[in-house]
């Protein structure tokens, strides 16, 4: 097959979902099909084709700016200070203090994301590219869902095959309120139910987004619903499990955002040793990324109120090589990911991967407690159960000390490797 795809960003752009766009493609190329892929030019990028590989060539275009960026252009030309605030930081402000008009006014700015100003660039690349060869399928991942604009009505044009790829909910991932509105809600949902209605095949990266899609648009003779994970990329070697004598060490990798909140593990760490379950030099923690601050609060500034100054240690971020290698020496992997039912945070597959055991603050019902219930071995801690969290380290600990953990299903860590998933894809995209 000639196989177009469009996603707003790619490698090398270091937006976590332009992994799963080039695991797609790789995929893709791999069984011999050749891909082309639209995706956003990056800052300082002159070419609009980038190098990429055997069988994938990237076409890459400059989005139409945001109004956000013009406002912030021209305050820089006329020498004013400032900026308007983003998505993330209005979420940290409180619901009321953004009027009523404001709000109606950024929630139609941001319909349905910031990057809306990518759909008729990328509208006009997929059209030349079509004209040129013969495209057998358009394939578009989101977020952001204006890529899913974009497809929706390039399938329109053309008539092409179209698989619609969901990393994360849509309408059902609620915005910044500060970024809402009622007709904004409306809209929103009307617009995914368009993109369901017209795909042939709608590609979920978890089961929990794909039960949310299956509720809205029913799976039919001309409609397939899918379910590929992102995958584990490397899945090292089962290890033989001995005591680990000295400092245990506990690594956190990545950002640190929406729900990810840390404090109810430093509180639970701080209570350990206060309660003299835990001595200063028997744990150290690291911290890998952007994960210095959480919610305008300085983590640093509550790690020393905590005493854990001399346990707790933020690295910023490493190579992708050098994460690994920690995250394999790691005793105790510690995951974040509170406020997420449905999604699963891409760390969790290299997390897996190491075959070390996770301690995870997550929703009870979510997709990240049930994906570490089924394959087992692991440590879960709840929202609304504060002791459960000082007793879970406390297991871990423990039996991170004495080699023992919980039974790891061998079976699913196997199922769950990127070739498995992207071979569940491809045999469904090829039937």
């Amino acid at each position: 097959m000639r196989v177009l795809i469009v996603s707003q960003c790619f490698p090398p752009d270091p937006e976590v979902g332009s992994l799963r766009a080039a695991k797609v493609c790789e995929a893709l190329a791999g069984a011999r099909h050749e891909v082309h892929v639209v995706t956003a030019r990056l800052p300082g990028e002159v070419g609009a084709i980038r190098v990429a590989g055997a069988r994938i060539t990237v076409h890459t275009v400059s989005a139409i700016p945001h109004p956000r960026k013009v406002y912030l252009l021209a305050k820089k030309w006329f020498g004013r200070n400032g900026t308007s605030p983003g998505p993330e930081a209005a979420a940290l402000g409180a619901e009321g203090r953004t009027p009523a008009w404001k709000r109606y006014l950024l929630s139609l700015l941001w319909l349905p994301d910031e990057h809306h100003g990518f759909i008729l660039p990328a509208l006009w690349s997929c059209w030349r590219i079509y004209r040129r060869a013969r495209i057998d399928l358009l394939y578009t991942t989101a977020p952001p869902f204006s890529t899913h604009l974009a497809g929706m009505l390039f399938n329109w044009m053309t008539g092409l095959p179209w698989a619609a790829e969901f990393r994360d909910p849509w309408s059902d991932n609620s915005k910044p309120a500060s970024f809402r509105s009622r007709v904004s809600d409306a809209v929103e949902r009307r617009l995914e139910r368009w993109c369901l209605t017209r795909a042939d095949y709608v590609v979920s990266a978890t089961d929990a987004i794909h039960q949310l899609l299956a509720q809205k648009v029913r799976p039919g003779p001309h409609r397939r619903f899918v379910v590929a994970r992102n995958g584990i990329d490397r899945l090292t070697a089962p290890r033989r499990s001995t005591s680990a004598p000295g400092c245990l060490r506990i690594v956190h990798a990545g950002s640190l955002y929406h729900g990810r909140d840390p404090r109810p593990f430093f509180h639970a760490l701080a209570d350990l040793r206060r309660k003299g379950k835990l001595e200063e030099h028997e744990v150290r923690v690291d911290f890998v990324g952007d994960d210095r601050w959480f919610g305008g609060v300085s983590l640093e500034q509550v790690v020393q109120d905590l005493g854990l100054t001399s346990m707790v240690q933020f690295r910023g971020w490493l190579p992708h090589d050098a994460c690994l290698e920690l995250l394999e020496q790691a005793h105790v992997l510690l995951l974040l990911a509170q406020d997420q039912p449905a999604q699963v945070p891409n760390k969790l597959f290299e997390y897996l991967g190491a075959r070390k055991p996770i301690l995870a603050f997550a929703d009870a019902h979510g997709e990240v407690a049930h994906m570490l219930n089924r394959v087992g071995g692991h440590y879960l801690v709840t929202p609304g159960d504060p002791s459960r969290a000082e007793q879970a380290l406390e297991a871990a600990l423990c039996d991170a000390r004495a080699g023992t953990g919980g039974h790891t299903d061998e079976q699913v860590l196997r199922e769950w490797t990127t070739e498995q998933q992207m071979r569940r894809l491809l045999v469904a995209l090829q039937a």
